[in-house]
């Protein structure tokens, strides 16, 4: 059982809600950055991305196969670029992204290239490459490789793609996150549950590149927080108000919370 009291909301009272509410929604409403936790096995930490449109993101991006051995012109629909981050990962600060560097497709076969985004890039890691594109998705990732083939991957979503971003920390070691998508059960392994999962690396300098300090393919996690708890209070603030209902406050006397 719980117990509250309340007042009723006047008609003057609606001018204030209305400054309230809208001071409160006005980071949301017009933001260029966006906040993600994310974490695994090499640690966890946080980073405020900051984004700029991509003009070259377009519905013309198609993830199949050229005989160019070019990137696409176009990077996948709905992309912006991440263009700054700061933040903190085990303590050590994020000073930033690594700047694309956009490189040849891998050749799948004779004569044939996979068609990637224009911003593909690649990181030299020990004897090897590394992807990434610093793309951020507001509405998910579409499909960004070529799901058939000899090399397919047919899952999609989150708000990186399966080529990531590139976080610079202030010891000099590169953080490498990136979506998997949205996978089946069994996807990756006979006990892998499915569901969206993230990637993430770690990386340290090593004779003017970079070796792999943390590997975690899958298994990792990323979120973009829900707003504030005083951005939700202001948005029904204003409603209520707007409406001539009643606003009621109060604590619980008892409560239940699920396990």
């Amino acid at each position: 059982m719980t117990e509250r009291t309340g007042f009723s909301g006047r008609p003057q009272l609606l001018t204030a809600g209305v400054a309230l509410a809208l001071s409160m929604a006005a980071p949301y409403a017009s933001a260029t950055t966006v906040r993600i936790n994310f974490g695994g096995a090499a640690g966890n930490g946080y980073a405020e991305l900051t984004l700029a449109p991509d003009p070259d993101a377009s519905a013309s991006y198609k993830p199949d196969f050229n005989t160019t051995g070019d990137l696409s012109p176009w990077d996948p629909e709905g992309a912006q670029h991440i263009t700054g981050a700061v933040g903190s990962f085990n303590g050590v600060a994020i000073t930033g992204i690594e700047n694309t560097a956009p490189g040849a497709p891998p050749e799948v076969a004779p004569g044939s290239w996979e068609n990637l985004p224009k911003s593909f890039s690649w990181l030299p890691v020990g004897a090897g490459l590394n992807s990434y594109d610093n793309l951020f998705y507001a509405d998910g990732s579409p499909l960004v490789c070529p799901p058939v083939g000899p090399t397919p991957y047919e899952f999609y979503g989150g708000f990186l793609d399966i080529f990531g971003v590139l976080f610079t920390l202030g010891n000099g070691d590169l953080v490498h996150l990136w979506s998997d998508g949205v996978t089946t059960k069994g996807a990756f392994g006979p006990d892998w549950p499915g569901g969206l999962t993230f990637g993430l690396n770690v990386y340290t300098p090593s004779d003017g590149g970079y070796n792999l300090k943390s590997q975690q393919f899958a298994g990792a996690f990323a979120a973009v927080p829900e707003p504030g708890i005083m951005w939700l209070f202001g948005a029904a603030l204003l409603g209520l108000l707007a409406s001539g209902g009643v606003v009621r406050f109060g604590t619980a006397s008892a409560s239940a919370v699920p396990a």
